[in-house]
């Protein structure tokens, strides 16, 4: 097999360096692969510990994780020369490692699962050199813990990768499903527990800690990670690690982008960066975008394009929820990390699913503070939330966000305005509960800045009252007042009445104060007048 050093070397193919796709510790150390060395902390968890819960978004590199520790358990120590862990590490003693994934496969009801149950078990079985059984999952799962362990001597490594995939797939499907499904895996992880004796060391990954699974009730000694200081960069590349590993990527980047190494390095920031996963530590960035942007050299929304949950865009516009506060959003720990089949905490799984990140925490009261990591993601999540309420060829359609984006940063109010009635004209709003209300009309016109790329905010506190809407540029600050079914100059003699405009008289740019109208009869933004400072 070409190594990435020789594939360099000769061709200048840099792209080799970066395993997108690829989650076999093996793999990449073979071929010589860029690897972020997180087996210091692997060790750790090795050694002070044996039974494991990590909820991490969706590609963040729990598998590769998880495949690394498989590769430390089997006493692989060849793949580890040069890593952390090769200085810390002097037995490297071979255990039997029971390794699968949920992953890779839809789950439609309580069969489909039992049917990947069996498969997995007669892979592992396989692999162990075992002889086959013919019985229930939970029994098969037994024996396979049992008879590994016999029949090499060795306490056994059980490695569960996506483990929650089946409930995440069936959790908005009726609810009969949904709990048949739960409770087969309830009994098949429950197999763990009565196998304690066995097993040398557990580990369970996933993006959900469903709490209503009893395996974490069941397995007393399961130590949740997940929001653990010691472990907050045990997956992504943290701040110090961007520097370690891709300095050199970095300067490629800027080179072909025709910019500074220090503009590279703040777009990086602005895009992937901002994940936190406990009270205190690093940033973290996200690995799948930073490694797919390397490999292109261009930036891009490459975690969000990967697999968007629609299920929770669709929660989020059924909901009376008011996503205008995701931003700042707060929420205790508990609830922050547990999901129940009858609770449909929206804060805490969008938490989970990477779309919200801790941003503050309060040890008083045990509560988080939360809030989109980085213009990837707010940018990606608003624009699926409109879908919901408008398809795609009509929000494309004599719509440029570029455009509005421009007009904003360059002053022209009128132009500003006209587009974004354009935007507003296509919404359904039929699928909202309360069309007519003003605060209906300011969420969409709020989702709608925040796709195209606008800094924006509602509902702006001042020493008088709220701002209805305000967007912030470079060099401008527009101040929007809304009325519904009236005159647009009621709202502007509004802004000037409450004196809106005294928030920012330290600021530097200039104010543009806009008065505008919603209309329910035509779904949208019918007229207004602006007022420059």
């Amino acid at each position: 097999m070409t190594t990435v050093q020789e594939s360099i070397a000769q061709y200048g193919f840099y792209e080799a360096r970066y395993p997108t796709g690829i989650s076999s510790f093996e793999e990449i150390r073979r071929r010589g692969m860029v690897y972020v060395d997180k087996t210091a902390l692997l060790f750790r968890m090795a050694v002070t510990g044996s039974y494991y819960f990590l909820s991490r978004p969706r590609r963040f590199g729990k598998s590769l994780m998880l495949s690394t520790l498989k590769s430390y358990f089997q006493g692989r120590k060849e793949f580890f020369e040069n890593l952390a862990i090769a200085e810390m590490e002097r037995e490297w003693r071979f255990h039997p490692v029971i390794h699968f994934s949920m992953g890779g496969k839809d789950f439609t009801d309580r069969k489909a699962l039992e049917e990947h149950l069996h498969a997995v078990i007669d892979f592992a079985e396989q692999d162990l050199d075992l002889a086959a059984s013919a019985k229930s999952v939970e029994e098969r799962f037994m024996l396979l813990i049992r008879n590994s362990y016999r029949k090499y001597g060795e306490r056994v490594v059980v490695l569960i990768d996506e483990y929650d995939k089946p409930l995440l797939d069936t959790r908005d499907k009726n609810n009969t499903t949904h709990r048949e499904v739960n409770e087969l895996l309830r009994g098949f992880y429950g197999c763990l527990k009565d196998s304690n004796d066995y097993l040398r060391f557990v580990m369970l990954a996933g993006i959900t800690k469903f709490s209503h699974v009893n395996i974490f009730s069941g397995l007393n000694n399961l130590t949740d990670i997940s929001l653990d200081p010691k472990y907050n960069a045990v997956c992504g590349i943290s701040e110090s690690e961007m520097a370690e590993y891709f300095g050199g990527d970095m300067e490629r980047f800027a080179a072909k982008q025709g910019g500074s190494v220090a503009d590279v390095a703040r777009q990086f920031k602005i895009n992937y960066d901002g994940y936190h996963f406990a009270s205190e530590g690093e940033n973290i960035y996200n690995p799948y975008s930073v490694l797919n942007a390397f490999r292109a050299m261009q930036f891009g929304s490459y975690w969000y394009q990967s697999g968007t949950s629609m299920y929770l865009v669709r929660e989020m516009s059924r909901s009376n929820y008011d996503f205008r506060s995701l931003d700042r959003v707060s929420i205790g720990r508990e609830s922050l990390m547990g999901t129940s089949m009858n609770e449909n905490n929206i804060v805490a799984l969008l938490y989970q699913s990477g779309y919200l990140t801790i941003k503050g925490y309060d040890a008083a009261s045990d509560t988080f503070e939360l809030g989109f990591p980085n213009k990837e993601v707010s940018s990606g999540f608003f624009n699926n939330l409109l879908e919901t309420f408008i398809s795609r060829e009509q929000y494309m359609s004599n719509f440029s966000a570029s455009l509005v984006r421009r007009k904003a940063n360059t002053g022209d109010a009128e132009g500003l305005m006209q587009l974004l009635k354009t935007g507003l004209s296509r919404y359904n709003y039929e699928q909202l509960d309360a069309p007519s209300t003003e605060k209906h009309f300011v969420l969409m016109l709020f989702a709608l800045s925040q796709a195209i790329g606008l800094n924006c905010e509602s509902e702006v506190k001042t020493y008088r009252g709220r701002i209805d809407f305000v967007i912030l540029c470079e060099r401008y600050v527009y101040i929007i007042e809304f009325k519904v079914n009236s005159y647009p100059k009621r709202a502007l003699d509004q802004i000037n009445k409450l004196d809106y405009a005294g928030k920012y008289y330290g600021d530097s740019r200039k104010i543009i104060k806009i008065g505008a109208n919603f209309s329910t009869k035509n779904r949208t933004i019918t007229g207004w007048v602006i007022e420059e400072n």
